[in-house]
Parts: C-alpha cells; sequence; structure tokens
C-alpha cells in the first residue's frame, strides 16, 4: 500500500490564516513525520521575520497541543482530526487508487450503492456522477444500446439523466429525435435541390 503515497508524502494542505492574519501555512504529513512551515506575512516594512519549521514524528504530533491548535486555527477541526487519525496510521487507501481502478470497482455496485457512494466525498461524488461510468452501467442493464441511444445521451443530460428516464418517455424522446432528425435531413435534401436548380 506505501506505493500509494506519491512521494511518500499522505497529506500536503497550504492555507492562510483566517482574518486578520496574512500567515501562510504548509502541513505535510510524510510516512514517519508531521511538518508545520509558517511565513509571516507584515504590512510593516520594520520587521522581517524568518520562515518557521516544526518536524516531529507522528507520535509527537498527536500529544503536541501548541501545533494541533495552530492547525485547528488555519485549517480547522475536521482537518486536525483528520491529521490525528492518519499520525495514528489510519489512512484512507482507497481515495488514493487510480482512477480507472475507482471506476470499475464501482461498475460492480448495485445502483443504490452507486448513489450512497456518492454521498461520501467529493472524489466519489465525481466518479459516481461521470458518464463514463453511467454508460457502463446503462449497457450493463439494457439489451442493446443503438447508436440513437447514444446520440440522445450525449444531447439530452448524459447516461445517468437516460439511465433514470422509465421507458416509455424514453420510447417518445427517440421518436422526437427520430422525426427531427427526418425534418433535418428533408430540410438539406430540399437545400440541395434549390441549389442544382
Amino acid at each position: 500500500m506505501a506505493s500509494l503515497l506519491k512521494g511518500g508524502i499522505i497529506l500536503d494542505i497550504t492555507g492562510q490564516a483566517p482574518s486578520p492574519m496574512k500567515d501562510f501555512h504548509q502541513l505535510q504529513i510524510t510516512q514517519t513525520e508531521v511538518i508545520w512551515r509558517w511565513w509571516k506575512i507584515s504590512l510593516r516594512n520594520d520587521k522581517k521575520v524568518a520562515p518557521g519549521e516544526v518536524r516531529e514524528s507522528h507520535e509527537d504530533f498527536i500529544y503536541d497541543d501548541r501545533t494541533q491548535s495552530e492547525v485547528r486555527r488555519v485549517f480547522g477541526e475536521r482537518v486536525l482530526e483528520y491529521c490525528k487519525n492518519i499520525c495514528q496510521g489510519n489512512i484512507d487507501y482507497i481515495a488514493r487508487l487510480p482512477k480507472p481502478l475507482l471506476f470499475l470497482l464501482a461498475s460492480y455496485l448495485e445502483i443504490e450503492d452507486v448513489l450512497s457512494l456518492a454521498q461520501t466525498c467529493k472524489l466519489f461524488r465525481d466518479i459516481c456522477s461521470s458518464d463514463t461510468l453511467w454508460e457502463q452501467i446503462y449497457t450493463d442493464h439494457t439489451d442493446t444500446v443503438t447508436d440513437e441511444i447514444r446520440s440522445l445521451a450525449s444531447e439530452d443530460g448524459g447516461w445517468k439523466k437516460l439511465f433514470f428516464t422509465d421507458k416509455l418517455r424514453l420510447q417518445v424522446k427517440l421518436r422526437r429525435k427520430r422525426s427531427a432528425d427526418a425534418k433535418a435531413s428533408g430540410e438539406i435534401g430540399r437545400a440541395s435541390c434549390r441549389e442544382r436548380v
């Protein structure tokens, strides 16, 4: 699982301190340590303050109230809890898998499970809402996928919308599309006839 961690970095987050401060902060968590960096920004030219850095082991971070309070102040309580979980060895490896593999895993789920998975985090919401996944789900749940269906999916809001459209409405949409295509081809045919005359 360690190969899923890019460059050994588990978490890398940067941000600006809340108002009225202008300081910038970086929090990095590697496999062995927590690194807290800051750059003081002052509107006055009288003081030049060098950037600062604190490096400590995961265990030291768990017991370091001062660094934790800084992380909470800059990034919020949820990020602090996430950092503590990482330092205790609770790393979310599934979110670090390559996207094609996540698409494959989601394609094996039942529809209700796909919809539930989409509510867990932004990454899974993007994956579970993607046209790629819903095209796969649509083809798995229907007998045939015609070129008309493919063009309707591209024109009419995507595969997910098409999947949840009931059969009767789908037939009506296909008839409308066929008649619109026939009219368009008829107008093209008339226009080419006029050009010949």
